[in-house]
């Protein structure tokens, strides 16, 4: 197996070539992958990132962590790690990589994290993805405010083992959308309470407003009119983003070949867009990478892959072309412009941090 720091070279080396195809005959396997020791860059034009070496990574002698599953912050800058252990799902840490607590043995299937304000307080949504799966709320320090379990009074879920969410999305107004993609991929809403309210996607209405497994894993808003809210929703294995009404409308599909996206996220008037995989799940063990969309859902930098390449309107099938990642699943744009990384089968390695550049 070649090692991580030839692959490196070899994938600078390649970006012409990756654009038709894989750059690399081989691929490090999930469990030998390691970030790499060296500050590499990733991405292009305006969307250049450095990594910080090693950030965090001390942090192993005093806990083992599960796979990477989410991160996020809080106001005060700290950073919460969503990861696999049964024992402290949620590893809180200061931005420069100090391992601040540790909690959540009651998630052991945890895998979306969301950080939401109520008022004059900052609360975490967990959600866990297991069968008959649960989303809770808690305080940042751990302390659980409130537990959602499969809504069977929707009508909806005959076996409550189909409701596996995948994270959530918040509203302005308490309420949130939950989405069922390890499930019954519906779209769910919920009030404050959490009461069930209403559904959309899996197997309701009729053509693209159904939503096929596996589908919604990750989404959010965008409010740039306030009248006319577009949910923004990623179908991982379906390399697709859809954009829908709140109700429930659907408004426009979205292409993405060669993608796997995760979720969506909003920064520098962009999104940004974590893919586990490319050609992911027929190839495991290709290394991911993140794409950087305009709002008109045009891909103007790759992080991790080559340019992407349009022809005759449509987008050319997109593949890596560096191993730095294995299998983005959740990213951070945090405050002070610096990203973070978390990986999902990937050795349970720690995040990494970029920081941008000038």
């Amino acid at each position: 197996m070649l090692s991580l720091r030839f692959c490196l070279a070899l994938g600078s080396a390649l970006v012409g070539f990756a654009t038709n195809g894989h750059a690399h005959e081989n691929h490090v396997e999930s469990h030998s992958y390691e970030i790499p020791s060296e500050a590499v860059v990733i991405g292009e034009g305006a969307f250049k990132y450095r990594l910080i070496p090693g950030w965090a990574q001390h942090n192993s002698r005093q806990i083992t962590l599960g796979e990477g599953k989410a991160i996020v912050e809080d106001s005060q800058g700290r950073i919460y790690h969503l990861n696999g252990s049964a024992d402290h799902c949620v590893v809180v840490l200061s931005p420069t990589g100090k391992l601040i607590n540790a909690w959540g043995n009651f998630a052991p299937s945890a895998h979306g994290l969301n950080i939401v304000t109520e008022g004059d307080r900052e609360v975490l949504f967990i959600s866990e993805n297991c069968a008959n799966g649960r989303i809770y709320k808690t305080s940042l320090d751990g302390k659980r405010l409130m537990t959602v379990s499969c809504p069977t009074e929707s009508g909806l879920y005959p076996d409550p083992s189909m409701f596996r969410p995948a994270e959530i999305v918040p509203l302005p107004n308490g309420d949130f959308f939950v989405l069922d993609g390890y499930g019954s991929d519906y779209i769910l809403r919920f009030n404050q309470e959490g009461t069930f309210l209403s559904a959309f996607g899996g197997d309701l209405g009729e053509g693209d407003a159904r939503l096929s497994h596996w589908g919604p894993h990750g989404a959010n808003i965008d409010w740039a009119d306030p009248e006319r809210p577009v949910l923004i929703v990623g179908l991982s294995d379906q390399e697709k983003i859809k954009r829908f009404r709140l109700d429930g409308s659907h408004l426009q599909t979205i292409h993405l070949p060669g993608s796997n996206p995760r979720d969506i996220y909003f920064h520098r008037d962009h999104l940004f867009v974590p893919h586990l995989g490319d050609d992911w799940p027929k190839t495991r063990n290709n290394p991911g990478y993140i794409s950087v969309m305009d709002y008109d859902f045009n891909i103007v930098a790759n992080l991790g892959a080559s340019s992407a390449v349009y022809k005759d309107g449509h987008l050319v099938r997109m593949t890596h072309n560096q191993h730095a990642f294995h299998h983005p699943h959740g990213i951070l744009l945090a405050s002070d412009g610096s990203l973070y990384v978390v990986q999902d089968a990937s050795n349970k390695v720690w995040p990494m941090k970029f920081r941008p550049l000038d």
